[in-house]
């Protein structure tokens, strides 16, 4: 009659009730039959939350396959709008094309491809011993120049070659530094610099040594400038730019080459916080400290020295157009043709024809992928109709698709001079379980004319049958689209469904801790008069013996 303790436990998660009357298994069904009558309500609960998961998890199913029709439909809508045109190369060894948005037939003559654009790379001038110990700076200051941009690089905490090469491409200089191991002779290890992109460029990498003392050196804690400046505004102070100030102990390295002049190198004195004074009077530089004990002031303007090579600064493309000599710091080029890509793939002295022309072929390979995908949304459709259907059987969505397919299925083009009408003047027919199938040879033999008119019955995006892209795009749309919006009702539902059965396990908890306690109360009463009734058979058999004496035995 009585339920396992472990039943129990798999319902409510508590400890089986243990008695010590002769009652114990019945208190215990007891029990259990209080905690499986409140357990009814939580279960219908549970059930309603796995068929609202089920729901949620096929409409996930489905929603890339929607999102591939509508994108199948989109295709045809480009495509009609550039007007089927592929662009085509006559020597694509030379230069290859692609229509990225192209909309009439035209054509280009593109020769004397003299260079092609390569990126700049340059190799340090000297080999190190070691790419973690030898010093690569006599001032652990390294300048990298990319193009128009300079890069200070402080490596004085890191003076060697794996030190340089990670402050490079640290830089953020669009290049790249690594370490070239030869593996021969005491000096194996080379720096090697790579711009990112192609085209001409500069690139160098100097070390700024060899110091030229800007200003006296009296120890006094106030010094000048050893020359004066003819025009404070204009007259450079500093041959590369770059100007170390020393102050005590200190050294400070300051960047004057976009204000090379005194009054900028006042100015970067004066911002560098090292706690000295800078000012100019009649063409000269004065120094002071800010405190009056006298300081080591030293002002020293930094000769660069080169440390990589200067032989590949990069090249540019150089080509004529139709004639016109062209140069570009990229080999595909983008913005020469209006609506075409040029890729140039090797240097020649010839001449290479580049077409755009109507290509058939891109609509038939675009109609083919349209049927693909409707035929894989049309059994997604499928699967959740009739009395064996899915999870979706009955959803919104699936009505809203099954109409958006049929839609498609049936558009028709009432256009009295046009050729094309339907999807079947185009080779697109349907079976009797609606599967949608494409014939090659029907789409073969279309005209020029029938495909100008196909052109023309697909439309864009807001007329013609392209225009049906715009249904599955509000199916779909992740932000406002039916099916982003009922996911976001199921996971509100579920959310609300794990929190009442959160709530009704709790009271069903309450439920048997309260029985619990009363049959264990009972429980314990029943034990007692158990104990009393034994006492009392006892006393009377005790009564019986002294009475009548012993029970004869037979």
């Amino acid at each position: 009659m009585s339920t396992s303790a472990s039943s129990l436990s798999a319902i409510t998660g508590a400890q089986y009730f243990v008695g010590v009357s002769q009652y114990s298994d019945d208190f215990q069904s007891v029990i259990q039959r209080a905690v499986q009558i409140a357990q009814l309500p939580v279960q219908a609960l549970q059930n309603t939350q796995t068929t609202v998961q089920g729901e949620q998890q096929a409409l996930t199913a489905i929603e890339p396959d929607l999102t591939s029709v509508g994108s199948a439909i989109a295709a045809l809508g480009t495509l009609a709008a550039n007007g089927g045109l592929s662009a085509s190369s006559s020597n694509s060894n030379m230069v290859s094309a692609v229509n990225t948005g192209a909309t009439g037939e035209s054509s280009y003559t593109i020769s004397d491809i003299t260079s092609l654009a390569s990126a700049a790379q340059e190799t340090s001038l000297t080999g190190y011993a070691n790419s973690t110990t030898t010093a690569v700076s006599a001032s652990g200051y390294v300048n990298l120049v990319v193009g128009s941009n300079t890069y200070q690089l402080n490596i004085s905490g890191n003076n060697n070659l794996a030190g340089l090469a990670s402050a490079i491409n640290k830089a953020g200089a669009g290049v790249t530094a690594s370490i070239l191991t030869t593996g021969t002779g005491s000096t194996p290890d080379y720096l090697t610099i790579s711009a990112s992109n192609p085209g001409a460029t500069t690139l160098q990498l100097n070390d700024l040594t060899k110091p030229s003392d800007l200003v006296s050196s009296t120890g006094t804690g106030t010094e000048t400038s050893l020359t004066t400046y003819a025009d404070p505004a204009s007259t450079k102070v500093s041959s590369s730019g770059y100007v170390n100030l020393l102050v005590g102990s200190k050294t400070y390295n300051l960047n004057v080459s976009g204000n090379n002049n005194l009054n900028g190198l006042v100015q970067a004195i004066n911002g560098a916080g090292a706690g000295v004074t800078a000012s100019v009077s009649n063409g000269s530089l004065s120094i002071s400290t800010n405190n009056s004990s006298a300081t080591t002031i030293q002002l020293n303007d930094m000769t660069p020295t080169d440390l990589i090579t200067a032989t590949d600064q990069g090249s540019n493309a150089k080509f004529y157009l139709n004639g016109i000599q062209v140069t570009r710091s990229n080999n595909t080029i983008n913005d020469l043709i209006s609506g075409v890509s040029l890729t140039l793939n090797s240097t020649s002295t010839g001449s290479a024809t580049v077409s755009l022309t109507t290509d058939p072929s891109q609509l038939s390979s675009a109609l083919q992928t349209l049927v693909s995908s409707y035929n894989t949304a049309l059994a997604d459709v499928t699967a959740q109709q009739g009395q064996s259907g899915g999870p979706l059987t009955g959803n919104l969505v699936i009505q809203q698709v099954s109409q958006d397919l049929q839609q498609m299925a049936f558009y028709w083009n009432p256009s009295s001079t046009s050729s094309v009408h339907s999807l079947a003047d185009l080779g697109i027919s349907f079976d009797d379980t609606g599967k949608m199938s494409f014939d090659q040879t029907t789409f073969n033999g279309l005209s020029d004319t029938q495909v100008s008119d196909a052109l023309s019955f697909l439309g864009s995006s807001s007329s013609g049958f392209a225009s049906l892209a715009n249904n599955f795009t509000e199916l779909t749309d992740p932000v406002s689209g039916l099916i982003e919006m009922q996911q976001a009702g199921y996971t509100s539902e579920n959310t609300e469904l794990t929190n009442q059965i959160t709530t009704m396990n709790a009271q069903v908890s309450q439920v048997q801790a309260n029985e619990t306690a009363q049959l264990q109360a009972a429980d314990a009463l029943c034990a007692q008069l158990e104990s009393e009734q034994n006492m009392m058979s006892a006393s009377i058999q005790s009564i019986d013996y002294v009475d009548f004496g012993a029970p004869v035995q037979q």
